[in-house]
């Protein structure tokens, strides 16, 4: 089974990038740009994966988003063997999440960690630029390949809503969603 996962260059790049990534779920689009894989090898490649078990895929609006199976037999081990890898693919969505404003909190949820169903995709708390705001949504948007729900909170009222233990900020945190940024002291 290793040596089917491991049989290619571009399929051991697209499995590093799972690996190192395994909370988020990325579209077609965003792992045909991070792993660098042509159209056609990457469907097949992704077929292939999931007969294995090795991907979960969640879909919205008819686009599939494909995830790492933590619970794929293998996976303790290829952890194991990514952690001596030199080169770990970056997460460029988080990254750029991180520099759209002065936030203590940004967490990427909903599309991007497989839970389609979660009121909002992206949830930023703290003081934001409406300039880079907007260039980043329409980098999540081309990467999820559809519009994303996004969520602006102060720190006082995520605070406020975090204590008065709000359905919205409660649903968020139990999905296990990707801090970009986490600066919220915690209480």
């Amino acid at each position: 089974m290793l040596a089917q996962l491991l049989s290619s260059k571009p399929k051991t790049q697209l499995i590093n990038l799972l690996l190192a990534h395994p909370k988020r779920a990325f579209s077609f689009t965003e792992l045909r740009l991070l792993s660098r894989c042509p159209q056609k090898l990457l469907r097949a490649t992704l077929r292939e994966l999931d007969k294995m078990n090795f991907l979960v895929t969640s879909e919205k609006k008819r686009i599939r988003y494909y995830q790492m199976n933590r619970r794929f037999a293998l996976y303790p081990e290829l952890i194991g063997f990514l952690r001596k890898a030199k080169h770990v693919p970056k997460d460029i969505l988080a990254l750029a999440a991180g520099r759209v404003g002065d936030c203590k909190l940004v967490a990427l949820t909903g599309v991007f960690v497989g839970k389609p169903r979660v009121e909002t995709d992206l949830l930023f708390v703290g003081r934001i630029s409406a300039s880079r705001l907007e260039n980043f949504l329409k980098l999540a948007s081309k990467l999820a390949e559809q519009e994303v729900g996004f969520t602006v909170l102060t720190p006082q009222e995520f605070d406020y809503r975090r204590v008065m233990n709000d359905r919205f900020v409660k649903n968020i945190l139990e999905n296990d969603p990707v801090l970009a940024v986490d600066k919220i002291k915690k209480k």
